[in-house]
């Protein structure tokens, strides 16, 4: 168990890894977090060698070699030595992809003593994969619900055409975006990842998963007509589809459930969790001898504050963004306090 030591020199360290197009400071309040419970003892790092586009056209594999690169001068710059100094690796949405492909490629480089993943599309983003059709059945079922969120009518043909873009440049062959390719389901990526979740049997895992599946807590509002209640049911139904394929497939609002957890049959032995915060409901999944691999969900906190995959312009009023969460930063706190 960790006892601060006024004074002492670090004696492990924390990488922070942000999220696709991300910048090196997006996780500043995991990083405050860490420094008020943890003090001098941790190393905060938070490298500047993937933010935004390179983390769209690097593949993670790249990024994997760049942050190797990054920690083995850190370290030294600190006087520690890479291949021993204690290490916990923390990522959000992309950045978690990239802590597993880490632990597994750089295990003898790097002593990594556990890996916690926020959102992380661990098995993929379908959402990319949507075809023009697609988008347009989503258009056609979510339109009366996306008139009472105020969202205006006469963008749905911009939102179309960002997200035909999109799915036309994540294609293989194509213009040189390895690093959104890689967050495709099936990619060789998700499946090196899915892998090494299977097979680890060494490095302590903490999945924090998020949902939030219903519109009108989005936006706050307190729908009373039942054409209206429809309207945002259909809506629901729609968004959902259009992110997880299935109508009630849970979601963050970008990243289905399952794929955050890295496992198709997540609603396997589900135990609730006594907490502080009742706000949001919390469940631990247990996983039978897989005692390296925690999983946690959280009800009503969301990936982003915006609705990327409808528009990057149009924001939620309500929900809380999991980096920013009180109760999972203590959670985060408590599991890497197990672990130094």
């Amino acid at each position: 168990m960790y006892k601060a030591i006024l004074g002492q020199q670090p004696t492990f360290a924390a990488l922070l890894l942000h999220g696709l197009y991300g910048h090196a400071n997006e996780l500043k309040p995991i990083a405050e977090r860490l420094q008020s419970a943890f003090g001098k003892s941790v190393l905060i790092i938070q490298p500047t060698c993937r933010v935004r586009l390179k983390s769209v056209i690097r593949s993670i594999d790249q990024q994997a070699e760049d942050i190797d690169k990054y920690i083995a001068v850190t370290l030294i710059e600190y006087g520690k030595e890479p291949s021993s100094f204690p290490i916990i690796i923390i990522g959000y949405s992309q950045g978690g992809l990239l802590a597993c492909t880490l632990a597994e490629s750089y295990k003898n480089q790097l002593n990594i003593l556990g890996i916690i993943t926020l959102n992380a599309p661990l098995m993929g983003t379908p959402f990319l994969e949507r075809s023009s059709k697609d988008v347009q059945d989503f258009i056609s079922d979510a339109k009366k619900g996306l008139q009472l969120i105020d969202y205006p009518l006469s963008r749905i043909k911009w939102s179309m055409a960002l997200q035909r873009w999109m799915r036309i440049v994540a294609r293989p062959g194509w213009m040189p975006l390895d690093g959104l390719k890689d967050i495709l389901p099936n990619s060789p990526c998700t499946k090196n990842v899915y892998n090494f979740l299977q097979k680890n049997q060494k490095i302590p895992c903490l999945l924090i998963a998020t949902y939030e599946n219903d519109f009108s807590e989005l936006f706050n509002m307190h729908v009373q007509i039942a054409e209206q209640k429809r309207a945002i049911e259909l809506l629901n139904d729609a968004y959902a589809l259009f992110i997880t394929g299935k109508k009630e497939g849970k979601h963050d609002t970008l990243i289905p459930l399952a794929s955050q957890l890295g496992r198709q049959d997540w609603l396997h032995k589900e135990v609730a969790i006594d907490s502080k915060y009742p706000t949001h409901s919390q469940l631990s999944i247990m996983a039978p001898n897989r005692i390296q691999i925690k999983r946690r969900m959280y009800k009503g906190i969301i990936h982003a504050s915006n609705l990327v995959a409808i528009d990057p312009r149009l924001f939620v009023d309500h929900g809380e963004m999991v980096i920013y969460t009180e109760v999972i930063l203590t959670d985060l706190i408590q599991f890497i306090k197990q672990l130094v």
